[in-house]
């Protein structure tokens, strides 16, 4: 099959392929002026057929990306039997030293966040608790290195972050916030790698949680709620027992949805009862939800997310927390 000419995006070739043989990928993570070294593909919106875009010999530029960014397409597709070359390509990424080429300093971003999404789902697949660690604290790891940088900028993220809603999407982007937050708040590079492993540990329990509840596409019933509220107990059993997590990466995940008023689960602590780190996690937790689609609305704007954090207000949030976040938010 031949690659694409250039130009204003050619398609040659339509792939039989079921759409379940593909995967998506952010144009975000491409590199212009190199070879993927893989076939990419684009979805066509009204037939669903994949068709060829570029080749895996032929070179993008930085023409051909702006090109598809300006048309509103952020993803492309690979094969499925890709995704590990995928994968590869990413952590060269993000070994590369970006001021040594001429690319958006978003590229980085957008690499860390595909790296991290397919390792957590992978780890989040996993039945073996201790491998699944193992791996989420290394990812916590890497996201704290990239994210302490001096040239890491929040708005470079902000750009690349998927927001469905799946636990592993919910997770890692509760981690990056929670790692930006425990970064301006001040804590050291050894605090922020481990408040970002228990961001993308907070949502264990939801794992043990009926998918058909977690995905209804309406309110959920008293029993229902019942339910979803036993994630943070599921998720602190899960690990209370680990010599590898530290009481503050527990409690992250106990308690990131205790209220500073008493009025949060599953416990109902008050605000000087609940960890540093879970109240920040509680405030990037009900922000990345009101910021991503969910089944039954629409995603709401970060201001308009920043407005309804506001109401709550001390009732639910450490306001030092609060503000910090506001600060990152409004600069992004």
């Amino acid at each position: 099959m031949p690659s694409g000419e250039g130009g204003d995006e050619s398609f040659i070739g339509t792939c039989i392929m079921l759409a379940v043989d593909y995967l998506p990928i952010s144009v975000a993570t491409l590199l212009p002026a190199k070879t993927v070294g893989l076939d990419l593909f684009q979805r066509e919106q009204d037939s669903g057929r994949y068709v060829l875009y570029r080749g895996a010999t032929y070179p993008l530029t930085l023409d051909d990306l702006e090109r598809l960014r300006g048309r509103g397409i952020h993803l492309l597709y690979i094969g499925k039997d890709s995704g590990p070359r995928y994968q590869a390509y990413l952590r060269r990424l993000l070994d590369t030293d970006l001021g040594a080429v001429d690319v958006a300093p978003q590229l980085q971003a957008g690499a860390l966040n595909e790296v991290v999404l397919d390792s957590l789902r992978s780890a989040f697949g996993s039945r073996d608790l201790n491998e699944a660690v193992a791996t989420i604290s290394q990812l916590g790891a890497l996201t704290a290195e990239i994210i302490t940088r001096d040239e890491f900028a929040a708005s470079d993220l902000f750009r690349v972050l998927h927001h469905d809603y799946a636990t592993f999407t919910h997770s890692t982007n509760v981690a990056f916030y929670a790692a930006m937050l425990a970064a301006g708040l001040g804590y050291s590079a050894e605090e922020v790698e481990q408040i970002t492993t228990g961001g993308l540990l907070h949502d264990l329990g939801k794992l043990d949680i009926d998918d058909r509840i977690l995905s209804k596409p309406g309110r959920l019933d008293e029993w229902e709620f019942r339910q979803v509220k036993r994630h943070p107990g599921l998720g602190f059993r899960k690990l209370a027992k680990r010599t590898d997590l530290n009481e503050g990466q527990l409690l992250m995940v106990y308690q990131h949805h205790e209220r500073m008023d008493g009025h949060g689960y599953p416990v109902g602590c008050v605000g000087s009862e609940i960890h540093p780190w879970a109240k920040i996690c509680a405030v990037v937790d009900v922000f990345e939800a009101l910021t991503s689609q969910r089944p039954y609305r629409k995603p709401l704007s970060r201001n308009k997310a920043l407005e309804v954090l506001e109401r709550e207000g001390s009732a639910s949030f450490d306001l030092e927390v609060l503000e910090c976040w506001k600060s990152i938010i409004l600069s992004a």
